[in-house]
Formats: C-alpha cells, sequence, structure tokens
C-alpha cells in the first residue's frame, strides 16, 4: 500500500511545481522602466541654436561727428558691410536694423551681425521712380554693384550689370537698389588724389572731416573731403573716345573698343598696357570709365 502511494505523491508535487510561476526578478527602483514618471534626457540635436555669426568689432574707420540713430528694429539700410569676422574688407550693402546702441546701430546682414555707427547709414527705401538707364548701386548679398536700370516696377527692379567679363540681369527689390543722382553722395563712383596717382573707389561717407572710401581691393581709404571728386554718371561713353578708368586702384588712360547694352557697360584698352586675355581689353561697367576730373 505504502509503495502504490509513492508514484501518486511524486507526480501531484511534479503538477504543482509546473503550475507555478517563478518569482520575477526585481530590477530596483534605479531601473527607470520601473518610474512612474520617465526622465527627459535633453536632445541636444534639438538645442537651439543662434542664426547669426557675431562680429565682434565695431566699425572702426569712421571719422566725424556723431549722430543719434533715427532707426527702429527691422528697419533696412544702407551700411558698411565687413567680408567676415574682420573689417579689413569691406563692401557697402542693405542689412537689418536689430537694435540700437548708443550712437551706434547694430546690423544684421544674411547670417552676418555687426556693429556701426548711426553716421554712416542710409535709409534703404524704394525710390520713387526709376527710368531705364538709371545709375544704381544694386545689393547683392553682401556686396553692393553699380549698374543700370533696365525695367522697374513697383515691387522690383531689373539691372544690367558686369561680373565675371560679362553683362548680366539681375533682378532685385526696390529697396535694394540706390539711385545714383549727379548731385553724389555715398554709393557713388568717385575719384581722389594718392599722392602722385588719382585713386577710385566707392564713396561710404563724406563730411566735414573725412571722406570713406571703398577702393578695388576692399580696403578702406580716409581722404580730405576737398580731394574728393565725383564721376559724372550722365555720361554716354563713345566709341574710340579716350578716357580714365582705374586699373586696380588708380586711374589711367583708356580708350572705348565698343560700347555694351546701351551704356551699361563698355569694353575698354589699357593704351600704355600689354593686351592680355580678359585682363586688357577687358568689359567693365561704365560707372568705371570717367573723363578726367583733375
Amino acid at each position: 500500500m505504502k509503495n502504490r502511494l509513492k508514484p501518486v505523491a511524486l507526480l501531484s508535487l511534479i503538477f504543482i511545481l509546473g503550475c507555478s510561476e517563478p518569482p520575477q526578478q526585481h530590477r530596483g527602483p534605479s531601473d527607470p522602466r520601473e518610474s512612474t514618471v520617465r526622465p527627459i534626457v535633453p536632445d541636444h540635436r534639438m538645442a537651439k541654436k543662434s542664426a547669426a555669426v557675431r562680429n565682434p568689432d565695431t566699425f572702426p574707420w569712421y571719422v566725424g561727428p556723431e549722430v543719434i540713430p533715427s532707426f527702429k528694429p527691422g528697419d533696412r539700410v544702407w551700411t558698411p558691410t565687413p567680408i567676415g569676422r574682420s573689417w579689413d574688407i569691406i563692401n557697402m550693402a542693405v542689412a537689418s536694423v536689430v537694435r540700437i546702441d548708443g550712437n551706434h546701430v547694430v546690423l544684421q546682414a544674411g547670417v552676418l551681425e555687426f556693429t556701426v555707427p548711426a553716421a554712416v547709414l542710409l535709409p534703404a527705401v524704394a525710390p520713387a521712380r526709376l527710368a531705364p538707364r538709371t545709375p544704381v548701386l544694386a545689393c547683392l548679398g553682401l556686396t553692393g554693384e553699380w549698374g543700370r536700370v533696365t525695367t522697374a516696377s513697383r515691387e522690383t527692379v531689373s539691372v544690367q550689370l558686369v561680373m565675371a567679363q560679362s553683362v548680366i540681369t539681375r533682378e532685385v527689390d526696390t529697396a535694394s537698389v540706390l539711385a545714383l543722382t549727379g548731385k553724389g553722395g555715398p554709393g557713388h563712383p568717385v575719384t581722389f588724389h594718392r599722392g602722385e596717382n588719382i585713386g577710385f573707389g566707392l564713396l561710404l561717407y563724406l563730411n566735414r572731416e573725412k571722406a570713406g572710401i571703398i577702393t578695388y581691393t576692399g580696403k578702406l581709404e580716409l581722404v580730405d573731403p576737398d580731394q574728393v571728386r565725383f564721376v559724372p554718371l550722365n555720361v554716354t561713353p563713345v566709341k574710340n573716345a579716350t578716357m580714365w578708368s582705374p586699373f586696380a586702384d588708380s586711374l589711367e588712360e583708356v580708350r572705348i573698343l565698343q560700347v555694351l547694352e546701351n551704356g551699361a557697360a563698355v569694353e575698354i584698352l589699357f593704351v600704355s598696357r600689354p593686351q592680355e586675355p580678359l585682363i586688357n581689353p577687358r568689359i567693365v561697367t561704365s560707372a568705371r570709365v570717367t573723363k578726367m576730373l583733375w
């Protein structure tokens, strides 16, 4: 009898063990899967990054009286623009006002943020009327280029200018062109005395103390105001005429080989230099040729 009970008891024990679930291993409160409040791990890929590249130095080349800014954030202005994070090479272009800092204005053009004195700024507003062939300074990115108007509407202006020895047409918004009048002013081509040579460049500012002129290499030269002459822009070059044009930063005598695009550009030959492809002769905007002003 006892021998027959042993197999029954053994089978019962196996059945009980088979139906019982083993206890789960406790992972402890330090396991984040056991927490009712999951920790937030910061994703640095989503962190907000500043869109502007800051030029830490204020425009250093202004000489003259200070001016109280009359601009407000969001206004667009013509301004000297640095090429990169220094003021060694500059241009003139359109930027937006970020904030006012005393007599200085913090601006942004593209991704570049920089600070300039209010005295070197001009409002960038759409001209009232732009007739065909009107000479202008057109803003293309961080640079200003001389050209002539072909067509203009209320919103946009088509400008013919010279790039890489070719006459091209670019369309920009009306507030991105600065009309160049016969009265002169910032943005105009000018000539000036430089020792025994006559220099050429773009006028950035002019006051009773100094004129700031951007030269061919992008350097700014400070010149006495009485040494500055504005290049007349109402003169249409004529084929075979003798005029003057800058070779680098100094004026040299040239002969007009042909007039292009209704006077927007000319092909010139420097008479005292040997001929070289793309150098002499070359195609330039008509704003870069002038009669002798001295």
